[in-house]
């Protein structure tokens, strides 16, 4: 659990970094760096229970998205909501910015961004509540 915790933390001081310095910029490392925090928390959750939710995205969903058939660890409806959506906009930020010119592209991804910072937030307060000390 705790090489887990740590690289979560380690994901967010990343964050904390680019926003620090480049306050304006690199929206879609921001947003990536938001998804794998989450996903790092999540495992940690997980290895506390003694439940291997996998390694890969699409093993991950299968083994903890509520709406799943028996799922190893089933989350709430809510906070698989948020981490899905950390993980779309991830997915967006890394693959679709190719679609348009980069000045809209940035203006996408600042208005992405802060949604993952709200969605994060709501992750994480899901998590403590689970009992995950974050």
């Amino acid at each position: 659990m705790e090489r887990f915790l740590n690289q979560a933390s380690h994901n967010e001081e990343f964050h904390n970094c680019i926003c620090e310095n480049f306050s304006d910029k690199f929206y879609d490392w921001k947003i990536t760096s938001l998804f794998y925090t989450a996903i790092h928390y999540l495992k940690a959750l997980a290895t506390k229970k003694g439940i291997d939710i996998g390694q890969t995205h699409h093993e991950i969903e299968m083994n903890v998205n509520p709406d799943r058939h028996k799922p190893v660890m089933r989350i709430s409806k809510n906070a698989w909501s948020e981490y899905k959506k950390l993980l779309q906009y991830s997915r967006t930020s890394r693959y679709d910015g190719i679609n348009t010119d980069f000045e809209t592209f940035e203006l996408i991804m600042k208005s992405d961004y802060e949604y993952c910072v709200k969605h994060l937030a709501n992750f994480k307060k899901y998590l403590i509540g689970q009992g995950l000390e974050i």
